[in-house]
């Protein structure tokens, strides 16, 4: 059977639509036609007479049965975009998100008239896409960037997303909670990271594509030490940030207040918190 490109469109929006909100499934019907058909909206509806091409057809069905089966419209494409950038993910990786985007954009503002005898030394803790540090590269020129992860899978994508952006990043696997590998780290003038900080308690309200696919090792924390890393990091900063540097996070909403207690509790002289754009505590900055 031939379909035209209007009414192929259709009969994707309506299958999602089975899943998914109308607003949804007309936003992944989108993308979807962008990436198989390289028609944005626009020119769809100008086309929405011509015939679709059979073997795009087929590919673009494929996507709609993994959507359907609540893979994330990243994890079928196979792609995520971040600060203007597009970066390569798969299910060893978390997909980016906007707040992270928050974070990024907060220390570019910070950083991005460094005037220093040197250059300005960065490293990323727990890099996962490396969307943070391939970003801090891209809007901080000069800058030496450094990033780590515990997942080997992770690395590689995040050396893919490198190269595929054109900048240089230093990428080492290093457990942070391993004293002995952790402390192998040289000092930096800026350290963020992105940990892991949703508890176990809170996975009950997580959208079945998240806790579905993407890697649990990047997302949850023991309910009994939902701030494990965020200590390790505290104790690791106080010896690898030279003076003047500074450490971002991103938090969990619920911890900002004794997060911000536990950096001036570990010698930082001063901590402040942030709120992304929906007005939660969602970024944490202490200077040494």
């Amino acid at each position: 059977m031939s379909y035209s490109i209007n009414d192929f469109y259709k009969s994707i929006v309506l299958k999602l639509q089975a899943l998914y909100s109308a607003e949804e499934a007309h936003a992944m019907a989108d993308r979807l036609f962008e990436h198989y058909f390289q028609l944005t909206p626009t020119r769809r509806v100008l086309a929405a007479d011509s015939p679709v091409n059979s073997a795009k057809m087929l590919l673009a069905e494929e996507s709609v049965i993994k959507l359907l089966s609540n893979i994330p419209l990243q994890y079928v494409l196979g792609i995520a975009y971040f600060m203007e950038m597009e970066f390569v993910v798969n299910p060893s990786v978390l997909i980016p998100r906007p707040e992270t985007e928050e974070l990024v954009s907060l220390i570019v503002k910070q950083y991005s008239g460094w005037k220093s005898t040197h250059q300005l030394s960065i490293l990323d803790i727990g890099t996962g896409s490396g969307c943070i540090p391939v970003a801090l590269k891209r809007y901080i020129p000069g800058s030496i960037v450094s990033a780590i992860d515990i997942s080997q899978e992770a690395l590689e994508v995040a050396t893919e997303n490198a190269a595929l952006n054109k900048v240089e990043i230093n990428f080492s696997k290093t457990d942070i909670l391993n004293h002995a590998q952790s402390k192998l780290l040289t000092e930096f003038d800026l350290i963020v990271s992105n940990p892991p900080y949703v508890t176990m308690a809170e996975k009950k309200y997580m959208q079945p594509n998240v806790f579905d696919n993407e890697p649990h090792t990047a997302l949850f924390v023991p309910n009994d030490d939902p701030l494990v890393f965020y200590r390790e990091i505290f104790i690791l900063s106080k010896t690898k940030l030279l003076d003047g540097g500074s450490l971002w996070f991103e938090i969990n909403e619920m911890y900002g207040i004794e997060l911000r207690d536990m950096a001036l509790h570990h010698g930082f002289k001063e901590a402040n918190i942030f709120f992304d754009i929906r007005g939660k505590s969602r970024f944490l900055q202490c200077f040494i």
